[in-house]
């Protein structure tokens, strides 16, 4: 403590005497009197003359006087703890609790150095160590714990880990002293989010724990709160143990730690001290660790802990505290011209010690970080005497607090119009830290873009905003907020006569807005029925209750799940208005919806920020925040940065500031990349022209309508389809693709799928999928949804249908083949032979009949127990099991995707990378704790899983940031089938669509075409005129067909439409046939 001023100056008293009365003793003899008790022997003098000392100094009203006296003689009375006779040692510590009570606060810092040089196994000073001295040096760090944890939280880096060891001690009295002083000081570490988790910290600091359970507990933390050196101080020896631990497992989860807690340091030089000793570990664990996943989160960690140093993990520990000459030299550059060096050093100068003293409390503060002006001021008049204050003060506190200061640019709001809000806040989602510490300056009359990529907490923030969440943001009775959210969040409003709950979801339009207006945001006066209904209809809705609007898309009367994206929006919309709220909180809304409807809430936003109102929105659409935004807030390394720019070119000025933001303007994958997997070789199927899906005459009514939604469609998709469904809302886009992929089955008219087709189909509302699966990881998802090489979703929505209900056309029975002696089917002729009708109950297998050209199926019948028979596909059509047959070809062609794809963890985790989704997500996030974007990306990566020879997306923009949608439009535009979407992001269909399906009042016309590419096919490719190589590479001659003119082509192309016509009407030809016919047409047209 005091080996930073001259030893000397301790004889040197700040008083005349510490007695009353006449005693004997003077003031200046107290460091004789110490020095004296070191060379007695006889511990009853000792204890006589410290008890004495003891006694005066309890008697004095007003020990401040005492404080320099205190402070400079602790030194002497520490050194006594070392001295053979133990029943000293009461007097001492007793003693010592007066010296540590009457200290100056700030001084204290100095007696903890002492102290712990008292723990430490070191003889330095050559004093003789002894037991007593550590038991009772841990005796006063708890005594100090209790009086100023603050200091202790401070000293936590240099206090840990003696403290820990001294647990295992072999003296009981130590041992049992340092398990005390440990559990009291990890208490003062100042970091909130690890309080819960302080008994297991100790229990391993202690001993009393392995590393295993520890880090597996430990890396559930939250952490919201900055991160300091205190929290890293006890968290470290945890860390570096798990590092070093032979199990990857443990060392993944440690490297988590790691990420969560350095994303949340504010301040460079709080981790500094403890990065010379994680960080060569880091990197070993880099270079060292076998398993895949676990190496990628220590490359990932190991870059977070150098970016939270910022450039500054070589600086010297040392620079980042001040010791006592720094302040001392702080003072020599402004008085030197005053008073000389060689008078401060003089011993005998009366202001010497009060001046060391002083410098030594300022240098504590500085330390400690404590830049109360007025303290500094105090001090500097209390100790200060020979310059004035005021003309030193302003230059040592300015160049002591530079050392600490982390200069943040805040924006604020200069312009005219009234503050919503303004202050600083956290925010996290789960065990992710999404805002640290950031300040927002929120105005009325403002258009706030939301900018940020995936998973950075844009919705969150606005959910929390609306949830009054936001520590400070004013609550819903002071400010009225909206959040109109992209997916409505259930929430269970009562029960059926059954007992059944009733959710949100479930009810009409009208009633959803009154149950959000009144139960949800707690309007007083509470709106009506009959206020909603007129500003329902007032924004397009159409009311069937009362006879109004029939022919509009959305009935305010109808449920809320038949409303599309963009009119659930819309009845969103209309609790804000009936709520007239302060700011409007909108995700992505022109997502779900057409040029007419963007047009139209451009203009009802325009008009609410007139009216007062304020928005804060996320949109990947660049055109819409370019023209409606005023500012844009935008998440930058967990900080919210404001940026004001010119009205209707925001956007574009920010890019201009912020080149790496430029994706906002770009379609590109240079960020992010996801790749499709390859769908592989369709049986019979030779060119990619050749139509895989097709759509004839079909026709779809609602039972709920008096018209049909859609009106005769044609359509073809193959394996070049590159097709943007595009169209009004309401126009019968969506009902028109869930018939294409036979979630809705034809009024009339005819839906064909090629037996062997694998298809993705990513809804409208993608989040549907995951509903179920919130509290599963993405790769326990996958698993779990494809067990058995199923897709047990496809399974789910065909259940509905009744697949394995047979709706009997023509009826056959079993006999005996009398040529093969096998069992055959037959059609009934006759009463008799009806009488012996089967009926199936199961398709077990498929296989090819080469010599038929057709399929057959192997069939289980209802009430024959273990009898199964091949038949035809042709006949089991006809008995009328269609769907039991295209079930089996689903699972045939599934299985034929998957033969080099195994199921599991590691292959499931490999695939998702391919969409954008890491290890760490993919493994260890629960689905319910990712962000929008994330989820989409999961729903796409499974629906994928069965390589896909045809992928229809609905909506697919939705959610995705600028990164994600470029890696999107690359991967379509490399993908080796086709492609169906449906979107309103024109800037996407333009970027991926060769051709446009236009759907108008459920009409269907075609613009463009899809281009077919040039393929080699598989297990085929040429290497000369008559010369063919097969998979295994063998050279095999062939007899090269003739080449056909353009006429003779024309010509078999009319033959072959003739055949299929001919075929169809005498149902002389099988599915399979006409497929063959229309394959080798399209070859001909090429």
């Amino acid at each position: 403590m005091s080996s930073e001023v001259n030893t000397g100056l301790k004889k040197v008293s700040s008083s005349d005497s510490i007695f009353k009365g006449d005693n004997s003793y003077n003031i200046k003899e107290m460091f004789t009197i110490f020095e004296k008790c070191k060379e007695m022997k006889n511990a009853n003098e000792i204890i006589k003359l410290l008890d004495e000392l003891k006694t005066n100094l309890e008697n004095t009203e007003d020990k401040s006087i005492y404080e320099l006296d205190f402070f400079y003689n602790f030194d002497s009375l520490f050194f006594l703890f070392s001295k053979k006779e133990k029943h000293v040692m009461s007097s001492l510590y007793d003693l010592a609790k007066i010296f540590i009570k009457n200290c100056h606060e700030w001084a204290i810092p100095n007696i903890i150095d002492t102290l712990i040089y008292g723990i430490s196994q070191s003889n330095k000073r050559g004093d003789e160590v002894r037991n007593t001295r550590k038991e009772y040096s841990l005796k006063m760090i708890s005594v100090i714990t209790g009086l100023y944890p603050h200091h202790i939280k401070n000293s936590l880096f240099d206090l840990v880990s003696p403290i820990s060891s001294l647990t295992s001690d072999l003296t009981n009295e130590v041992k049992k002293a340092a398990t005390k002083a440990l559990e009291k000081i990890i208490a003062c570490n100042g970091n909130n989010d690890l309080t819960p988790f302080l008994p297991i910290v100790f229990n391993f600091l202690s001993g009393k724990s392995k590393i295993e359970n520890i880090i597996e507990e430990l890396a559930g933390c939250v952490f919201v709160q900055d991160v300091e050196l205190p929290a890293l101080s006890i968290i470290e020896p945890i860390i570096t143990e798990a590092l070093k631990f032979r199990k990857n497992e443990v060392q993944r989860k440690a490297c988590v730690i790691i990420d969560n807690m350095c994303k949340l340091v504010e301040k460079p030089q709080e981790i500094v001290p403890i990065i010379t000793k994680i960080k060569p570990l880091l990197e070993k664990c880099v270079d060292t660790i076998s398993n895949p996943e676990a190496r990628n989160m220590a490359e990932k960690s190991l870059q977070t802990l150098v970016k939270s140093c910022k450039q500054q993990e070589t600086m010297d520990v040392k620079l980042l505290k001040k010791d006592t000459n720094d302040i001392i030299n702080l003072f020599k550059e402004k008085i030197e011209g005053e008073i000389t060096v060689d008078e401060l050093k003089h011993p005998l100068n009366e202001m010497v010690n009060e001046f060391n003293y002083g410098c030594i409390l300022l240098k504590n503060l500085s330390n400690g970080k404590n830049f109360e002006l007025e303290i500094w001021q105090q001090l500097f008049e209390k100790y200060v005497h020979f310059v004035e204050a005021s003309e030193v003060l302003e230059h040592v506190y300015n160049q002591c607090k530079v050392t600490f200061e982390v200069k943040e640019e805040i924006f604020e709001d200069t312009e005219e119009g009234k503050d919503l809000y303004k202050g600083a806040f956290s925010l996290a989602y789960g065990a992710l830290t999404l805002l640290n510490n950031t300040h927002l300056h929120l105005k009325r009359n403002r258009f706030y873009g939301l900018l940020g990529p995936n998973n950075c907490g844009k919705t969150t923030l606005m959910r929390a905003i609306a949830n009054e969440q936001i520590e400070g943001f004013p609550k819903r009775d002071e400010l009225k907020t909206i959040f109109v959210e992209h997916e409505i969040q259930e929430r269970e409003v009562g029960e059926d006569k059954e007992g059944y709950p009733i959710f949100n979801i479930d009810l009409c339009g009208t009633e959803w807005v009154v149950d959000c207006c009144n139960e949800v945001y707690k309007m007083e006066p509470k709106v009506t029925r009959e206020q909603v209904e007129k500003v329902m209809e007032d924004i397009g809705f159409g009311n069937s209750s009362k006879g109004t609007g029939k022919d509009r898309a959305a009935d305010a009367s109808m449920g809320v799940t038949t409303y599309s994206g963009g009119w659930k929006m819309k009845m969103q919309l209309c609790a804000a208005t009936l709520m007239n709220t302060d700011i409007l909180m909108l995700d992505e809304p022109t997502g779900h919806l057409d040029v007419k409807n963007i047009a139209w809430i451009k203009q009802w936003l325009k008009d609410y920020i007139s009216g007062g109102g304020s928005v804060i929105t996320t949109s990947h659409d660049s055109s819409f925040l370019d023209e409606m935004c005023s500012h844009i807030i935008d998440f930058q390394d967990r900080k919210l940065k404001i940026f004001r720019g010119q009205d209707g070119n925001v956007l574009k000025q920010f890019v201009e500031k912020y080149p790496e933001k430029q994706g906002y303007f770009e379609l590109k994958n240079d960020v992010m990349k996801f790749t499709f997997p390859n769908p592989g070789y369709i049986e019979g199927v030779k060119s990619k022209g050749v139509p895989l899906l097709s759509m004839t005459d079909v026709y779809y009514k609602y039972p709920i309508r008096d018209t049909p939604t859609v009106f005769g469609i044609n359509l073809k998709c193959t394996r070049s389809t590159r097709s943007a469904v595009i169209g009004p809302n309401g126009a019968g886009k969506s009902t028109a693709i869930k018939l294409l992929i036979g979630e809705l089955e034809p009024t009339s008219g005819e839906v064909k799928k090629h037996p062997s087709l694998r298809m993705a189909y990513v809804a409208q509302h993608a989040f549907q999928h995951l509903e179920k699966h919130i509290k599963e990881t993405p790769v326990q998802y996958i698993l779990d949804r494809f067990a058995g090489n199923d897709d047990k979703e496809n399974v789910d929505f065909k259940k509905n249908r009744k697949i394995d209900e047979v709706t009997v056309v023509n009826k056959y029975f079993l006999r005996t083949n009398p040529d093969t002696m096998l069992p055959e089917v037959k059609k009934c002729f006759g009463e008799d032979e009806e009488k012996k009708a089967v009926t199936p109950e199961k398709i077990l297998a498929r296989k090819e009949n080469k010599k038929e050209k057709t399929k057959e199926y192997e069939v289980k019948w209802k009430g024959l127990d273990n009898q199964t028979t091949w038949v035809t596909r042709e006949i089991l059509i006809d008995m009328g099991a269609l769907l039991m047959v295209q079930r089996q070809d689903e699972k045939e062609a599934i299985a034929a995707g998957l033969m080099d794809k195994p199921l599991t963890s590691t292959g499931v985790e490999k695939h998702l990378q391919n969409f954008g989704i890491d290890p760490e997500q993919a493994s260890h996030t629960l689905i319910g704790s990712l962000s929008g974007g994330q989820k989409v990306k999961v729903v796409l990566a499974a629906s994928m899983w069965q390589n896909p020879h045809i992928v229809i997306l609905d909506e697919p923009t939705n959610y995705l940031d600028r990164d994600g949608l470029g890696a999107l439009t690359k991967a379509i535009e490399e993908f080796d089938g086709g492609v169906i979407i449906i979107t309103h992001n024109r800037e996407f269909a333009n970027a991926v669509a060769q051709e446009k399906w236009i759907m108008e009042a459920g009409h269907l016309r075609r613009e463009g075409e899809s281009v077919v590419k040039e393929e080699k096919q598989e297990g085929n490719s040429d290497i000369g005129d008559n010369t063919i190589v097969d998979a295994q590479g063998n050279e095999i001659k062939v007899q090269k067909q003739k080449d056909l003119s353009d006429k003779e082509k024309k010509q078999k192309i009319k033959i072959l439409q003739k055949k299929i016509k001919a075929g169809k009407k005498s149902k002389t030809l099988t599915d399979q046939d006409i497929w063959d016919i229309e394959d080798e047409i399209a070859k001909l047209k090429e």
